[in-house]
């Protein structure tokens, strides 16, 4: 099983929205700056959807671990939107939880794909 991210360009973008979303959290955490929270938590869903996206793309069978861990992803993230409309802690905690379970799949097709 392939999973790599595809090209290089794209590779390079999420690794920069990666390292751009920690520098801006980093801020809003040290500064307690409202806008820079939201702007991290758009972030946030941005870097989910996009690696979900991607993930989707690679997926071998309609039901693959990958495929599960695209859709948390991309569910997670859209719900990282709606923490920004809502202010929502259990949305929060839900959207948290969907990208976890994204990741934990992820890393689960790793795995199996030794």
């Amino acid at each position: 099983m392939e999973l790599t991210a595809g090209s290089t360009a794209r590779s390079r973008a999420i690794t920069g929205l990666i390292v751009g979303y920690f520098a801006v959290l980093a801020y809003a955490t040290i500064a307690n700056d409202p806008l820079a929270a939201t702007l991290a938590e758009v972030g946030f869903g941005s870097i989910a959807i996009a690696v979900g996206t991607m993930l989707y793309g690679h997926r071998s069978a309609a039901r693959s671990a990958l495929t599960v861990a695209a859709g948390c992803l991309i569910a997670g993230g859209v719900s990282a939107f709606a923490v920004v409309l809502t202010r929502s802690v259990a949305v929060n905690a839900l959207s948290s939880l969907l990208v976890f379970l994204g990741i934990a799949c992820y890393g689960s097709a790793v795995w199996r794909s030794r």
